[in-house]
């Protein structure tokens, strides 16, 4: 394997760019792309045109637009199965640039972070198609860290400018009028309740939050500058980046950003380990992991008669895994632990949800685009009857799942039952 810090120039494992790539190919597809082309649309369908930021720049015609329009399409598609991938991403990089400079207003920050990631993602050369990714046939292939490092660079730049800019900004610094202004995210009856406490809360203390922000920003420029705090950006990016999409103001910089933080998160290859899966959930999870962080392993019992031990199959009669530092997890604490084993998929399943959700709320069916913001929810919900369940088995002297007792004197065989 390469090491953890290895030079700009070492292999690193394709499957996490490529991992990456698909993620941000989602996102292009649901958001930016209908994003670029609703401005497009609207550009060429009127008579009147300011300026663009440059005299050379040509201004497009109806059939022109027409055509860019369809050809980010196509490029968002290619970029999301694979085919040409680093055409596709400088396609959409330079469709998405040449829109934002046909007139000043277009402009946007978070565009303007999609489409360097997309750049980026252009120069990697990592060759898995998305076939490939989900088959799970690539495990040796490599690509260039250098890319890598990059996004990673860029994510610094990216909160340390967002930092500066509001220590600059009259409308931030103590006043912090700009958490008071109108136009936050508008929820569902229950979801609509905490909007209200996030509101008043904000009214109350717009300074000190305005300070918080400013803080947390400059925290996670550090964090993603600096290999030893990735854990903590890690952590504080999830939480912050959650909070502006579903309290603040939705669809900003809150995908891209944990997008990136694939790159971020602990390789851990094939470092959690699955020792019972019910025989339909395997193939399913086979084809989820794009990470390569799964390894089928065979569980091998001491045949010494004095230690007690129970085959996890029988303890649990679920998904039994065990983490790369060698927690055990069964039934529902299991389901809990997938989403730091299958981080890709979730990510994927997560933008869909909530520009699905959007797509039918813009058309009166309901307020579907809290979907991802439940799905949390019931995360938590499961989280909290592990926890329930593990100290109510600690009361009791005895497992409550039978993880204890599968795991005492269980040796675990990496060798047999490979993947």
């Amino acid at each position: 394997m390469p090491r953890a810090n290895g030079g700009w120039f070492d292999p690193v494992p394709a499957y996490r760019i490529a991992t990456l790539r698909v993620c941000l190919a989602v996102v292009t597809l649901v958001f930016h792309v209908p994003k670029f082309n609703g401005l497009l649309d609207a550009y060429t369908a009127s008579a009147f045109h300011v300026a663009p930021a440059f005299a050379w720049i040509p201004m497009p015609g109806r059939g022109a637009g027409l055509a860019l329009m369809g050809l980010q399409h196509v490029a968002a598609w290619a970029l999301f199965l694979g085919w040409w991938p680093r055409l596709a991403a400088w396609t959409l990089t330079g469709a998405g640039a040449y829109i934002m400079a046909l007139d000043g207003e277009h402009y946007s920050h978070n565009a303007h972070f999609h489409l360097t990631l997309l750049a980026l993602v252009g120069c990697a050369a990592d060759g898995v198609s998305l076939r490939r990714l989900v088959l799970g046939a690539d495990d040796d292939a490599r690509a260039a860290a250098w890319p890598e490092r990059l996004i990673r660079l860029q994510l610094a730049i990216v909160f340390f400018f967002a930092a500066l800019d509001k220590v600059l900004s009259p409308h931030w610094r103590m006043t912090g009028a700009v958490l008071t202004a109108p136009g936050f995210a508008a929820h569902a009856m229950g979801l609509a309740a905490l909007q209200r406490v996030n509101q008043v809360v904000l009214g109350a203390v717009p300074g000190v939050l305005s300070l918080a922000t400013i803080a947390t920003e400059l925290a996670l420029a550090a964090g993603f500058a600096l290999p030893a705090l990735a854990a903590l950006a890690i952590v504080l990016s999830v939480g912050f980046m959650t909070y502006l999409e579903f309290m603040v103001r939705p669809g900003v910089f809150t995908w891209d950003v944990l997008i990136t933080l694939l790159l971020l998160s602990p390789a851990a290859d094939r470092g959690w380990r699955v020792v019972h899966a019910a025989r339909g959930l395997r193939p399913l999870l086979a084809r989820l992991d794009w990470m390569r962080r799964l390894q089928w392993v065979v569980p091998i019992l001491p045949s010494s008669r004095s230690t007690r031990t129970v085959e996890p199959a029988k303890a649990s009669g679920g998904l039994h895994l065990v983490s790369p530092r060698g927690r055990v997890f069964c039934g529902l604490a299991a389901v809990c632990a997938l989403p730091a084993a299958l981080p890709g998929p979730l990510l994927v399943g997560l933008v869909l949800a909530r520009f699905g959700g959007g797509f039918l709320a813009a058309r009166g069916l309901g307020r579907w685009d809290d979907l991802p913001f439940l799905a949390l929810g019931a995360y938590l919900a499961c989280r909290l009857i592990v926890t329930a369940r593990a100290a109510a088995g600690r009361r009791d002297s005895s497992p409550s799942d039978g993880c204890a007792h599968a795991n005492a004197g269980q040796i675990l065989d990496p060798s047999r039952g490979r993947r």
